[in-house]
């Protein structure tokens, strides 16, 4: 069943529509099958074993619902990966491994709803070198992942930090297992990219080599989200360790970022001196797309908007953006258009459209952005009356709103009914 909006036109006079659902329901189509590539998170990270030397850790999540499922000997439904590691000096093989991960048995594959987690420890020496990842869903040859990557030597004769260990959760533990480390059972997060429900990032590091080129037998280890490319995120996102001189020093982390808005940012790990002097820092990149974040323009002052598209609007236009993009905003987000009155600096203003969009399209809000503006043209060539531009008009705004219809029914004859259209629509947004 497709969609129907009903567009009635009382007067010339009074230009406008009353909209009318007449029937709801979403025309459902057979959704593609994803695959491995489509469901597969991978990240690593290099540590250095104080007596082997410098190792690396793979993590690795891959989506249930990627896998093709079989009965086994048991009638019970199974899936699996096959994954290779490969560790190559130029062409020279160093390190090979190969493994499979099952899936649990299931009796209905309809019901997936997990994920095949694996960690691996592989040392390696302390040069440049490839890594190689394969995986291949053991029933279908064809619905495989790959993965490369360069691995860099770690540094000598400084101060060393290691890479962030990104986590999903950790709790002390004895029990031996591919995630224990330290007396801790440290569960992964394979992602860079922290949804609007994960309101906590966790991870764990090492730093070497202090006991060495360190002078202060005590110093201090800070822990600062900073906005990529910009400064501080504001308070509440700086931690602090005190440290003394040695060869390994670790730390393990859990910092809340549930007031974090959305945005690019970097988790910056600085060694400090005693004179607050910044020895040694480094820095991990991460994405958040938090919904509903920017409830005041307190929060709005953390969004950088330096180099963007926004740079260059002047007063006129960033009052003609923030009223066009009142059709398609949320009803936290119409507040404040409706209080970014023509006395707010422009500068804020810039800052809630940015945003806006980067909230839409966190990796290109320019092109969610420029998508938009060539709806609202052709609603303003379609729908502009002699005293309101198309956009402004109950047309205008469901055009904006749910973007063009596969089918417009006009009626202008019909007895005793004012004139009308009927828009058809396949889909709607959300499936609402």
């Amino acid at each position: 069943m497709s969609h129907k909006i009903r567009f009635m036109h009382f007067s010339r006079a009074l230009q406008a529509a009353c909209v009318f659902l007449v029937s709801l329901g979403i025309l459902m189509g057979t959704a593609a099958a994803q695959s491995i590539e489509d469901l597969t998170t991978l990240r690593t990270a290099m540590f250095r074993h104080p007596e082997t030397g410098p190792y690396v850790e793979i993590y690795l999540t891959v989506s249930g619902n990627a896998l093709t499922y079989e009965k086994n000997n048991r009638y019970l439904y199974q899936g699996g990966v096959d994954v290779e590691i490969i560790i190559l000096d130029e062409n020279l093989v160093m390190n090979f491994d190969k493994y499979r991960l099952n899936t649990p048995m299931l009796k209905d594959s309809a019901t997936v709803d997990f994920s095949l987690i694996d960690q691996q420890r592989l040392s390696i020496p302390n040069k440049g070198l490839s890594l190689e990842i394969n995986i291949r869903d053991i029933h279908d040859s064809l619905n495989v992942y790959k993965y490369t990557e360069a691995l860099l030597p770690l540094p000598g004769n400084e101060i060393v930090i290691s890479d962030l260990q990104i986590l999903d959760t950790f709790y002390r533990s004895s029990v031996e297992t591919n995630f224990l480390k330290n007396g801790f059972e440290m569960k992964p997060w394979p992602r860079n990219f922290f949804p609007d429900e994960r309101n906590h990032f966790l991870f764990y590091g090492e730093i070497y080599d202090c006991d060495q080129y360190m002078q202060d037998d005590n110093f201090l280890i800070t822990f600062t989200i900073e906005v990529d490319g910009g400064s501080s995120a504001g308070q509440g996102f700086t931690q602090y360790q005190k440290a003394q001189k040695a060869p390994v020093i670790t730390f393990l982390r859990d910092m809340d970022i549930t007031e974090l808005p959305s945005g690019n940012y970097n988790m910056v790990v600085e060694v400090r001196n005693r004179n607050n002097e910044v020895i040694k820092r480094k820095k991990t990149f991460f994405q958040r797309v938090k919904k509903g974040a920017l409830s005041t323009f307190e929060n709005l002052e953390l969004i950088n908007t330096s180099g963007t598209f926004v740079d260059e609007y002047d007063s006129e236009q960033l009052n003609y953006f923030l009223d066009v993009i009142y059709a398609v905003a949320t009803v936290e987000e119409a507040r404040l258009i409706a209080s970014l009155t023509p006395r707010v600096e422009d500068d804020m203003k810039k800052k809630f459209l940015y945003n806006f969009w980067l909230q839409r399209n966190l990796a290109d809000p320019y092109d969610a952005w420029k998508k938009y503006l060539t709806l609202v043209k052709e609603a303003n060539d379609s729908f502009t009356t002699p005293s309101r531009q198309g956009y402004r008009t109950d047309r205008g705004r469901v055009f904006l709103k749910y973007g063009r219809p596969y089918d417009r029914v006009p009626s202008v004859n019909e007895p005793g009914a004012y004139p009308y259209e009927i828009w058809y629509y396949t889909t709607i947004p959300n499936k609402q």
